[in-house]
């Protein structure tokens, strides 16, 4: 019996799989496609947000901060293509800056800095024209959180996942779990190779996650 099994493995599925595989765990992913990172993930913007888009006090504004962070650290021991850029919130004419500040920016500002995003600020024109002098001239202020970054997202996935089975964690591909029934001991999996038998899973299938939390 697994102890673990993860269903899905685009960079979600791909990240438990690596976190997992540091313990003494039997562990597998299933994957629907016939690759790593092949669905949701390599449809994605690449972009790791700072942080201050979710609500102050809730889990995922706990988590996007401290995610946006750890991905920073696996990157760097992964070797996976990342850069720090920044990001940045524009008002772009002087007429949109008030009703900016007060029903948008200002709100994402108090939400960084509810959430601890690190060196988050607001910009004046002449400071974010510093910063991007190729931006539309009638730039009047932005938002900047320079914690914001980009990343390859199907290199991330490919380097967790190459980490997680180098690490003994199994790589099930083109194995779609079609039906799930709970055990005595936990959860018996239906996939293309038989049923499989684990303590715990792991729902990372993207698009498809709904439908594996339904059944």
């Amino acid at each position: 019996m697994l102890d673990v099994a993860i269903i899905g493995c685009g960079v979600i599925g791909a990240a438990a799989a690596y976190e997992l595989s540091h313990y003494p765990l039997q562990t597998a992913i299933f994957e629907a496609e016939n690759d790593v990172a092949d669905c949701t993930t390599k449809a994605n913007s690449a972009i790791l947000h700072a942080g201050y888009d979710p609500e102050p006090g809730t889990r995922m504004a706990r988590l996007n901060v401290e995610g946006s962070a750890l991905a920073k650290e696996i990157c760097a021991r992964l070797d996976v293509p990342y850069l720090q850029c920044g990001s940045l919130v524009l008002a772009l004419s002087p007429e949109e800056l008030p009703h900016l500040q007060k029903m948008y920016e200002q709100k994402l500002y108090a939400n960084g800095a509810a959430n601890g995003v690190p060196g988050i600020r607001l910009l004046s024109a002449e400071e974010t024209l510093a910063m991007e002098p190729n931006l539309a001239p009638t730039v009047v202020g932005a938002l900047y959180a320079p914690s914001a970054a980009i990343v390859s997202p199907w290199e991330f996935a490919l380097a967790m996942a190459e980490v997680a089975v180098r690490n003994g964690v199994e790589l099930h591909r083109s194995c779609p779990v079609t039906h799930i029934e709970k055990t005595a001991g936990g959860w018996a999996l239906t996939t293309p190779s038989g049923i499989v038998e684990t303590r715990y899973i792991i729902n990372a299938a993207g698009i498809s996650a709904q439908a594996v939390h339904d059944m």
